[in-house]
């Protein structure tokens, strides 16, 4: 697989909850019906600061075809893609990065959380060590389904809810 992940922010305008309940019932079904990739999640921070995305979407495709295919998508951006991410979205703000995934568990946990530094705590459960290409940084990506938001510092520790389609 070649995983994806992408931090997206909200339109200040909106609440977390509005953002939330754009993208998983309009964008979310649109973005499917127009790109082509094996597995699409998106993961939606708990607290939101001012600084930080709102979103931690995870896109794979299962080959180099299928990535160039969507890429090819991309380059003439479908209108009614780019006219919906532009109304719930602060979409120059928006940022990924392609990574080398190892796989540590593929089970599906309710909450998800993403750190630059690794975590020792026994709620939460590794899921994959994410080392970004072309780079010298790591994200690592834990399970939990419990909300243990409150017990991390949301500013350098995104604690998200998870979402699947």
């Amino acid at each position: 697989f070649i995983k994806a992940i992408s931090f997206i922010f909200k339109k200040p305008s909106l609440s977390q909850d509005q953002f939330i309940e754009h993208y998983e019932n309009f964008h979310a079904p649109l973005a499917r019906s127009i790109l082509e990739f094996s597995h699409y999640e998106r993961n939606h921070i708990l607290d939101v600061y001012d600084d930080n995305p709102s979103c931690i979407s995870i896109f794979k495709y299962s080959s180099e075809e299928l990535l160039k295919k969507t890429q090819k998508i991309l380059q003439d951006y479908p209108k009614e893609l780019k006219e919906d991410e532009l109304k719930f979205m602060d979409f120059d703000k928006n940022y990924y990065y392609f990574v080398d995934e190892e796989v540590l568990s593929l089970k599906k946990f309710k909450y998800k959380v993403f750190s630059k530094n690794e975590i020792h705590n026994d709620q939460l459960h590794g899921i994959s060590v994410n080392k970004i290409i072309d780079q010298e940084s790591t994200i690592f990506e834990y399970g939990s389904e419990l909300d243990l938001s409150n017990q991390f510092d949301t500013k350098t520790v995104y604690f998200c809810r998870n979402y699947l389609s």
